[in-house]
C-alpha cells in the first residue's frame, strides 16, 4: 500500500469515521482464518492479498470500498486512522463508478504499483504483479542470514536502484520516489518489532500470511513511525 505526503496531510482533514467504524464492526464478526486467493484475483501488494487470504477484506478480492479497507488497516495492523485512510486514499483513482474495486485493479502501473519493487519485476519486464522468489532471497542475502533490518534494507534498495538501471529503467519521478520508499518499510513498519527473521519474512511474502505476533500486537502503526522509518532508511542509503 502506498500514498503520498500529500495525501496524508489531506486524511487529516477529510474523513468519514462512521461508515469506517461500521465496516469495522463487521471485520471483527469475520473468520479470519488463512484461505489463500486465486492468482488471478490478487494484487502485487502482499499486504493486501494477505488481508483478503485471511478475511479482513472479501476474500474473493472483489467490489472493496475505501472505508473497508480503512477498517481492514485498522483492526488487523492496528494503524491509526490517519495512516490507514492515507493509504485507502491513494486507490482512489482505480475506483469504479460504485465507489469499489477488485485487488487485481491494482495492478495498474504508476497508480499504486511502481517500478524498483524489491520483490517484483519492473512494468517493461512483463509480469509486475507476481512475487519473484529470486528476488526475495536476493532481499534475504542482504541481511547475510539474519534479520530484515532498515539497514539490511538500505543495501537492497541501493541494489535494486542499480539492478532497475542495468536494465534500462529510467528515473522514478519525485512521487513514485517518494512511494517506493514508503513501500520498502511497509513491512517492517506493519510487523512492528523491527527485525522479522528470515521465516518472518517469508510468511509475508510468500504464504502472503499475517501471523499472529503481528495481528496480536497492539502498538500502533502511526504516520510519524512510517515517515521515521522511510527517513532512517534514507540515512542508510545516503551514508551507510
Amino acid at each position: 500500500m502506498y500514498f503520498t505526503l500529500w495525501g496524508a496531510v489531506r486524511s487529516l482533514l477529510n474523513f468519514n469515521t462512521k461508515e469506517r467504524e461500521q465496516e469495522a464492526e463487521r471485520v471483527r464478526g469475520e473468520d479470519h482464518s488463512y484461505i489463500r486467493l486465486s492468482i488471478e484475483d490478487r494484487a502485487p501488494c502482499p499486504g493486501l492479498n494477505a488481508l483478503a487470504n485471511q478475511g479482513y477484506l472479501p476474500r474473493d478480492g472483489k467490489n472493496i470500498t475505501l472505508p473497508r479497507l480503512e477498517a481492514a488497516l485498522m483492526v488487523a495492523l492496528h494503524m491509526s486512522g490517519t495512516v490507514a485512510h492515507a493509504l485507502a486514499n491513494a486507490l482512489k483513482p482505480i475506483l469504479r463508478e460504485d465507489g469499489t474495486f477488485d485487488l487485481a485493479d491494482s495492478r495498474m502501473h504508476g497508480v499504486v504499483e511502481h517500478d524498483r519493487s524489491m520483490t517484483r519485476l519492473d512494468f517493461r519486464q512483463g509480469d509486475n504483479y507476481t512475487m519473484q522468489p529470486q528476488m526475495l532471497q536476493a532481499m534475504l542475502d542482504d541481511a547475510e542470514g539474519g534479520p530484515l533490518t532498515l539497514k539490511t534494507l538500505s543495501k537492497s534498495y541501493i541494489r535494486r536502484k542499480k539492478e532497475h538501471q542495468a536494465t534500462g529503467g529510467q528515473p522514478l519521478g519525485l512521487h513514485m520516489w517518494f512511494v517506493n520508499l514508503l513501500i520498502t518499510v511497509g513491512f517492517i513498519n506493519s510487523e512492528a518489532t523491527g527485525h522479522p527473521s528470515p521465516q518472518q519474512v517469508k510468511t509475508f511474502y510468500v504464504e502472503e500470511r499475517l501471523e499472529e505476533y503481528i495481528l496480536e500486537n497492539p502498538v500502533q502503526r502511526s504516520l510519524h513511525g512510517l515517515v521515521w522509518k522511510s527517513m532512517v532508511l534514507l540515512w542508510h542509503v545516503t551514508f551507510g
